[in-house]
């Protein structure tokens, strides 16, 4: 019932858009009846089960007393000795009623087992080393024969490329190709199932615990911030002086957004974001992750929600300023990917081709289709139905591109 609750909750913009505010209400009392019925049952068995605990140790007493009395009416026992029996029938009838609650409580404590062995059985550790990043300036990041299976499903197959040290790379490809996946092993939030993350010529899987989260940031697409201050928000624990968020802020471009905030860095940001839109929250999310002077900057599509020209100013400011980082970023739009020093195409699972943007026009065909449908979408006329039609949207794209790219992002 909770889970169902908090479904509807976090879906409350689907749910009434759509109209289904009956349904979940029936799927909410489908659940609540279920609920309902379970405690009555409990309340029945124990509307049983309590009465009779609660007599056992006064029906023990009645007895002593009456074969007692018998007893030591034939002389086979005196007053003291009745006395101490019917005490010592007393004392247990705490314990016993003790006994009693126990029973009635492990079929739920079975199930919170259950639950909890779950999580320690789990193996979800990852093995670590003792070498540390003492290099330095950016990470020189490369996968080396890289491959990761969902489920039994191969999403990445032999992956082998290089970043470069202080390079901006671009990670291109169609929906479903595996570039989050790339993007969360470059971060170390997963292992590959076969071949090797190198940062700087070492293996991710030697380092020290700790290692790969104080010198890389990852920016996901899903940005998520806490029911705290724009301030808190960005340091999220980190002691630093003002200037420095300041800095991270205007290097996310929503430092002009935060100074317009009654209380500018004190601002509440709000249960869920409620209080910024979903391009506000990534440009926090950046700063972020910006604020940490990160060696690696991973961004998985993460400027989604942010105006094209606003995208192409960040990473402008990514390139040009003294932040001592390798950027990877998975893209989508064209602007983006022509900012980048070096572009990976990827295709069902696998590096297709590798080069620069002018290069990857010429010989890769899947990347010139790619780009070519997001430069249409941009000339602010749009196909619909085989009609040419004039696009109002001064962020068009076509229709094809379009479908392409909210597939992209919401996978």
């Amino acid at each position: 019932m909770a889970d169902i609750a908090h479904e509807s909750f976090d879906g409350a913009v689907v749910v009434k858009t759509l109209g289904l505010e009956a349904h979940e209400a029936s799927r909410m009392a489908e659940r609540a009846e279920a609920l309902r019925d379970a405690n009555v049952a409990v309340g029945r068995m124990r509307g049983r089960f309590d009465p009779l605990l609660d007599a056992l140790p006064n029906l023990g007493i009645l007895t002593v007393l009456a074969v007692g009395t018998v007893r030591m009416a034939s002389g086979a026992i005196g007053v003291a000795d009745l006395v101490q029996v019917a005490y010592l029938f007393t004392m247990i009838a705490f314990p016993v009623r003790a006994f009693g609650w126990v029973l009635a409580e492990l079929p739920r404590s079975a199930v919170g087992w259950e639950r909890v062995r779950a999580v320690l059985d789990a193996k979800g550790d990852m093995p670590s080393g003792e070498l540390r990043l003492t290099d330095p300036g950016p990470l020189d990041l490369s996968a080396r024969g890289v491959s990761y299976a969902y489920n039994g499903s191969d999403v990445l197959h032999d992956v082998t490329l290089s970043t470069g040290v202080g390079s901006t790379v671009a990670v291109v490809g169609p929906t479903g190709s595996g570039k989050s996946t790339l993007a969360t092993l470059m971060v170390r939030l997963i292992d590959p199932d076969r071949g090797d993350v190198l940062m700087n010529g070492m293996n991710a899987r030697h380092l020290r615990p700790g290692e790969v989260a104080s010198a890389v940031a990852f920016v996901p697409q899903e940005a998520l911030l806490f029911d705290d201050t724009v301030r808190g928000n960005v340091l999220l624990g980190l002691d630093r002086e003002d200037a420095a968020v300041w800095e991270a802020l205007e290097a996310a471009d929503v430092a002009h957004v935060v100074r317009e905030l009654p209380d500018a860095l004190d601002a509440q940001v709000g249960e869920r974001d409620a209080n910024l839109s979903g391009g506000q929250r990534q440009r926090i999310a950046l700063a972020r992750a910006l604020v940490r002077r990160p060696r690696l900057l991973v961004l998985d599509d993460a400027t989604s929600s942010v105006d094209p020209e606003v995208e192409s100013r960040i990473l402008n400011r990514l390139r040009t300023s003294e932040l001592p980082s390798t950027v990877v970023v998975v893209a989508y739009r064209r602007a983006t990917i022509a900012l980048a020093d070096h572009i990976v195409y990827v295709d069902r699972g696998r590096v297709a081709e590798a080069g620069s943007h002018a290069e990857l026009l010429d010989r890769c065909t899947g990347y010139r289709s790619l780009v070519t449908a997001y430069e249409g979408g941009r000339t602010g006329r749009r196909t619909e139905g085989g009609v040419a039609a004039e696009d109002t949207n001064g962020d068009a794209r076509s229709g094809a591109s379009t479908a392409e790219a909210d597939e992209g992002r919401t996978a």
